[in-house]
């Protein structure tokens, strides 16, 4: 056998002097053997340098200890510090993480789902890009709540009883929006992404600080976009300011669109914290460095992440038992504003 290289479950069966069946159930870890027959199978297989098959081995048992983790934009260093705390959490679990990215577009997220489940994943991780009043069909909703395991990050959609793993963001958008109220800011544009469950609440806590402190909230100082994209930013950035001279303050709700809204106000002369106070979504390196120090309301993408993949892991083992899961329907991560220079006190001029 010097040379082979191809070792199968016959070869060691062979040297082990047991029958293939009886080599297969070992190292398939499925079915009843004496500890003497494993303890053979085990030293011939180890001796031989036998590989096992991870395909047959997921057919014979149902397993292919692999999950999905589906995200809009792989590029937000939010979702990247997510998929990365997943991706730790499953090695230490002994899982391999496949990754889709849908650029936030609905029908490559669905392609990109039944793509998952035909490599045969165990469980899946998904932050949608369905729009948050989407009211699912019988045949979507099999999709994104079917037979396997699921855990929703970030974003949640109405008609899925799964569970979500989400930040506070009302309570977050409310404390950044009264914290700009509080320095007299009463003109206050706002910069959203696409209109998904996560940026509805983000945009509501933003209205109820304006209606708490008896302020109206003007529908064109609101820009929503489609694609969470710089260029988005970048444009609604510029309107808002051409649009509504009186505006004092931005608050941009996504970190792909913050970078479009920086440049569009470096591309005007605008400077921050003098011409335009500003409130990022999503702390990030370079808003620490900049000139002045950005003010950010922060989340915890490592936690999410992490957090996701431990209850997507009791989910798929409970499955395996045939038991019920009796966990959360939602897990709710507290945000933290971090103040730094980039908002003027309007008061200390008045």
């Amino acid at each position: 056998m010097a040379g082979k290289q191809n070792i199968t479950i016959i070869d060691v069966a062979q040297k082990a002097g047991l029958s293939s069946a009886t080599a297969g159930r070992v190292l398939g870890g499925y079915g009843n053997v004496s500890e003497k027959a494993r303890l053979k199978v085990m030293k011939a297989a180890k001796e031989l340098g036998y590989m096992p098959n991870a395909i047959a081995q997921s057919m014979k048992s149902q397993v292919t200890k692999t999950i999905g983790v589906l995200v809009g934009n792989i590029a937000n260093p939010f979702f990247s510090e997510i998929i990365h705390s997943i991706e730790v959490k499953g090695a230490e679990a002994g899982y391999s993480v496949i990754i889709a990215n849908t650029g936030e577009d609905i029908d490559e997220e669905v392609k990109a789902i039944k793509t998952l489940y035909a490599k045969r994943i165990d469980g899946l991780i998904i932050a949608t890009a369905q729009p948050n009043d989407m009211i699912l069909d019988a045949s979507k909703k099999r999709l994104y709540a079917g037979d396997v395991p699921v855990v929703y990050i970030d974003r949640e959609l109405l008609n899925v009883n799964e569970l979500i793993i989400k930040a506070d963001n009302f309570s977050g958008s409310y404390e950044a929006t009264r914290y700009l109220i509080q320095k007299g800011h009463e003109n206050i544009g706002l910069i959203a992404s696409i209109f998904t469950s996560t940026m509805y609440e983000r945009i509501d806590g933003y209205k109820k600080a304006l209606s708490d402190a008896g302020m109206p909230c003007h529908k064109e100082y609101i820009k929503i976009g489609s694609t969470a994209s710089v260029e988005e930013g970048n444009r609604f950035t510029k309107e808002l300011l051409a649009q509504s001279a009186e505006l004092t303050a931005l608050f941009v709700l996504n970190n792909i669109t913050c970078t479009g809204a920086l440049l569009a106000l470096r591309e005007m002369n605008k400077k921050i914290g003098r011409d335009i106070s500003f409130i990022a979504w999503d702390d990030f390196e370079l808003a620490k460095i900049l000139d002045p120090p950005l003010t950010t309301v922060t989340q915890d993408p490592k936690k999410m992440g992490e957090l996701a993949a431990e209850k997507l892991f009791e989910k798929i083992n409970a499955k395996r038992e045939n038991k019920e899961w009796f966990g959360e329907s939602t897990i709710v991560l507290k945000t933290q504003m971090i103040e730094r220079q980039s908002c003027r006190d309007i008061n200390l001029l008045k």
